[in-house]
């Protein structure tokens, strides 16, 4: 399949068939917004149509900026995660970026999540974790962070936390 055809075919899918094919195939950047900014009416098969734009990194930078995007705006992140994971399980870094997002959720959430995967986690996780928790997974980061900048981040002063019984 060539790039026209692919385009036509994630245009398709997302119902957004007036767009300049021939300006999407001609500019990557172009091609990001529009694959980040879709609606599509399956989001599954839309991302695996995606990851298989021949441009590989930009393809995966538009459905880890979806990844990002559902993530910060929606309640219903994990469901929508495990939704979509077979279309993305075949690249690691959006394999990862989703158990991370996971990870993250749960423990902003205040609901308990493993130590290892936390001292595992990217720098780009242990950084958003070190500027919002409080606790044990605090002490945690300020102790094994993988680097300067997270172990910094645990001594940034901030708001307590009410806590709530469980």
């Amino acid at each position: 399949m060539n790039l026209l055809d692919h385009i036509a075919s994630v245009a398709a899918l997302a119902g957004r068939p007036w767009h300049d094919h021939a300006a999407l195939a001609a500019d990557e950047h172009l091609r990001f917004e529009w694959y980040r900014d879709a609606v599509p009416r399956d989001e599954t098969a839309f991302l695996r149509l995606v990851l298989a734009d021949p441009d590989q990194e930009m393809a995966i930078a538009a459905v880890v900026a979806r990844i990002d995007e559902r993530a910060r705006s929606s309640v219903d992140f994990h469901a929508w995660a495990d939704r979509i994971a077979p279309a993305c399980a075949h690249v690691d870094f959006i394999r990862r970026r989703l158990a991370e997002w996971r990870l993250l959720l749960d423990a902003f959430a205040g609901r308990p999540v493993d130590s290892a995967a936390v001292l595992a986690a990217s720098d780009w996780a242990q950084r958003k974790l070190a500027a919002v928790v409080d606790g044990d997974l605090l002490v945690l980061l300020a102790e094994h962070g993988r680097t300067r900048r997270v172990r910094a981040l645990t001594r940034v002063p901030r708001p307590a936390r009410p806590r709530t019984a469980h």
